[in-house]
């Protein structure tokens, strides 16, 4: 069964969490374009993106990752994913990604 694509934005601190489930691919890419959007006009100091939930990631899904890290740096503000998974860190590392982002598998609050 295809787990549905949903992205849920915490801002209760100054650190933004972006909460990724289902499948992240081209159909659902500007989903997660649009929340990064609406996640950088608030002007975080960080963005928390939880991936524990991620069941599917392609090179769609990869571009939106590298572009809000990029307009994060811009900003003086960072990017760490949270909680990825194996197969998500595989294809970070087949795209040459895995030291692009900064990772963490502690528990998101």
């Amino acid at each position: 069964m295809v787990m549905p694509f949903d992205v849920a934005v915490n801002d209760d601190t100054s650190t933004v969490t972006m909460t990724v489930t289902g499948e992240l691919d081209l159909a659902s890419a500007p989903q997660l374009r649009e929340a990064c959007a609406g996640v950088l006009q608030r002007e975080p100091t960080a963005v928390r993106v939880d991936l524990s939930g991620l069941t599917f990631l392609d090179s769609s899904g990869i571009s939106v990752l590298v572009q809000l890290q990029q307009d994060l740096e811009q900003r003086d503000a960072t990017l760490v994913l949270h909680r990825v998974g194996e197969r998500t860190a595989r294809v970070l590392e087949i795209a040459g990604l895995e030291t692009f982002f900064a990772r963490s598998d502690q528990p998101v609050e």
